[in-house]
């Protein structure tokens, strides 16, 4: 993407959170509901752990994961994040966030630990690092 089409940090994760909701509601029309069993998916998986924590994470956790993150986001969003608080830890410091001082700066560390989980993709940034 060119620099002035790359999402920022609220975009990307608003993104990566209806990416994750429309594949719950895809694997909840598969399956027929939205709330699974591990007994229900020991025949398709190979290990009760495996069907335990599929069970876990069905598509109605995930939805209502999804809708909580989409809130936070659009919470952070409002109050205006200051992003250049993301890149102020010093070069050398241990890879953990500095302490917010602000509200603004807690927006800011909320969306970058918010969109960790989606560091391998494509359009993640370093920068967005906390």
């Amino acid at each position: 993407m060119e620099p002035d089409l790359e999402p920022n940090l609220d975009e990307f994760l608003l993104a990566r959170i209806a990416e994750d909701k429309r594949i719950a509601v895809d694997a909840a029309l598969a399956i027929g509901h939205e709330a699974w069993d591990a007994d229900e998916l020991t025949q398709g998986l190979p290990l009760p752990m495996a069907a335990q924590h599929a069970a876990r994470h069905d598509p109605a956790r995930v939805l209502a994961d999804c809708a909580a993150k989409r809130q936070t986001v659009l919470a952070c969003r409002a109050v205006a994040p200051d992003m250049h608080f993301l890149g102020a830890r010093p070069s050398g410091w241990p890879d953990f966030p500095l302490p917010p001082h602000d509200q603004h700066q807690l927006a800011a560390l909320t969306l970058a630990l918010l969109a960790l989980p989606y560091a391998a993709h494509h359009d993640y940034r370093q920068e967005w690092r906390p």
